[in-house]
């Protein structure tokens, strides 16, 4: 059930992140970044208000660590300015991997079919979230950084008791906010006004953030660290072959090989 979660996850994050990318070619990707944190947090306060639970402060505050890395994720990534090429493929990878090596640290020992997917998943991935024709070395730095922070969220939210159910991802995404907010205004980020932006979009990427933080959450609760979150991690696949529908965008024959080898490697992780 956990991985099944994760997985739907990764869908939401993966149309979140088709939906960012069109919004970047209109505005600063910082702004779409910010402004959609703005208008999904209420959103975020609303789901976990309506779940109930009771929070105790350590969930607050490790939630909002959690939003912190996520947030210096972006951060990182958005640094590495013209060169997704190496960014994207290796902070994608990281952000599955590094919880996997926190989990079996932590004493979870994966079926033997799990962690054939999980090998899987590596490759498949990384040739998911390729861009370009060819994978350039500069900004690998970035993109390792940019994975340890997204990676990072995974580990810690999962820290939180199942008796606060949603509401850690209320301190957490007002943490990401707080850290994108204060980059954007120390002028690391150019950052637009909210008129300046693509409403729709940034509703949509926001939103849809946010039901992916849910579905992460979920599935954290339900099942275990390494294998939910490599499951989560599948999102490249989901933005690229949205990416082919919408707008007809060429696919790169590694990129077709990773989204067949994401379904393979999920189905040995649901198996597993």
């Amino acid at each position: 059930m956990g991985v099944l979660l994760e997985a739907l996850s990764a869908v939401f994050y993966g149309v979140a992140d088709f939906l960012g990318g069109e919004g970047a070619k209109r505005a600063p990707a910082a702004a779409i970044v910010l402004w959609s944190g703005v208008v999904s947090f209420p959103f975020a306060v609303a789901a976990a208000l309506v779940a109930g639970g009771r929070a105790h402060p350590s969930d607050m505050i490790v939630g909002a660590l959690a939003g912190a890395s996520g947030a210096f994720g972006l951060v990182f990534a958005g640094l590495a300015r013209g060169r997704a090429a190496s960014v994207a493929p290796v902070s994608a990878v990281l952000a599955g991997a590094f919880p996997v090596l926190i989990a079996v640290a932590q004493g979870e020992r994966p079926s033997v079919l799990a962690w054939a997917g999980v090998l899987l998943a590596l490759p498949a991935v990384a040739l998911s979230a390729a861009v370009g024709s060819s994978l350039p070395p500069e900004g690998v730095g970035w993109g390792v950084a940019a994975g340890f922070g997204f990676g990072g969220y995974a580990v810690l939210i999962d820290l939180t008791s199942e008796s606060s159910r949603l509401l850690p991802l209320i301190s957490a995404r007002g943490a990401t906010m707080l850290v994108v907010g204060a980059v954007a205004l120390g002028g690391v980020w150019s950052v637009t006004g909210p008129r300046q932006v693509p409403a729709r979009l940034v509703a949509g990427n926001g939103i849809l953030d946010v039901a992916g933080n849910i579905a992460l959450l979920a599935g954290l609760r339900a099942g275990s660290l390494a294998l939910v979150a490599m499951a989560g991690s599948f999102f490249p696949a989901v933005t690229v072959a949205l990416a082919r529908i919408v707008n007809g965008e060429h696919l790169l024959r590694r990129q077709v090989a990773g989204i067949a080898l994401t379904f393979a490697a999920l189905a040995a992780i649901a198996l597993g």
